[in-house]
């Protein structure tokens, strides 16, 4: 008895086909599951086809609203000039307290004057007094001390040699705002402009909201190249002040500025943009 053929009116073509055949062969499996193999295909190329043009695009995006123009001009505060030499006023020694003056006894003794006899007033003393007397001799008789003739002290007649010129000392902790010689980065401004590009980032909460513009940092530069006392002269807010203050922590020692040959502190001020790419 030959097969038959039944055809049901809801029979796809491939039942059909299989009918009364083995359906569990791979060739049937295919031809049911062949459109919704293509139609997942046919997605998931376009998928994968819009992920690699677009994945690019999104990094290209990403850095350039990271991206942090840095300024390499440095601006160094010219505040006040450096104390030069300051004239010290010569201390005043008060002079010695005078001794007390001793009146001493004595006679007079002048030269005698031809005069008529009713005209003389007083007789100079005869030779014998003045031989026994410990009176001084003088142009009048007086009474006081015996003693000798009171002579100047001679240290006093000694010419001053003067004194030589106090040194102006620089205190060894002062600060100094201009220099002879500023203090530089290692490398100059370029390898500072180098420096801050490679390690400041744009702060998310600014780059959200579009701040930009300059922070303007003030730092000390130590005798030994060290930075500390780091402030914010004027900032932007939204995160851009404490970037530039930790990116300027981060710096290596710096080429110490000079004043009379030798290292000094110097107060330095350093802007730096941040700006956001249109």
């Amino acid at each position: 008895m030959e097969n038959q053929t039944v055809v049901h009116e809801d029979d796809t073509l491939e039942d059909i086909v299989f009918q009364n055949r083995n359906k569990a062969y791979g060739a049937y499996i295919l031809r049911t599951d062949y459109q919704r193999v293509i139609k997942i295909a046919l997605l998931g190329g376009i998928g994968l086809f819009c992920l690699a043009i677009g994945t690019p695009m999104i990094l290209a995006n990403i850095k350039n609203e990271d991206k942090t123009e840095v300024i390499a001009d440095v601006i160094f505060c010219q505040l006040s000039e450096p104390p030069k030499d300051i004239p010290i006023e010569p201390k005043v020694t008060p002079p010695p307290p005078q001794e007390e003056v001793k009146v001493h006894k004595t006679i007079a003794f002048n030269q005698p004057e031809i005069v008529e006899d009713d005209k003389a007033t007083e007789l100079p003393p005869d030779q014998d007094v003045l031989n026994n007397t410990n009176a001084q001799i003088s142009s009048v008789t007086q009474e006081g001390e015996i003693g000798e003739i009171p002579v100047d002290d001679p240290d006093k007649f000694k010419t001053s040699e003067g004194t030589a010129p106090v040194e102006v000392k620089v205190e060894e902790d002062m600060v100094f705002m201009a220099v002879e010689v500023v203090p530089e980065f290692v490398g100059g401004n370029s390898a500072l402009a180098k420096f801050l590009q490679k390690n400041l980032r744009y702060p998310r909460n600014a780059s959200e909201v579009g701040i930009g513009g300059k922070v303007y940092v003030q730092f000390i530069v130590g005798k030994d190249g060290n930075i500390s006392s780091i402030d914010i002269l004027k900032g932007l807010g939204f995160g851009c002040d404490e970037e530039a203050q930790r990116v300027i922590k981060l710096m290596p020692r710096w080429n110490p500025g000079k004043q009379s040959g030798r290292n000094v502190s110097v107060k330095f001020t350093l802007p730096i943009v941040f700006q956001l790419d249109q």
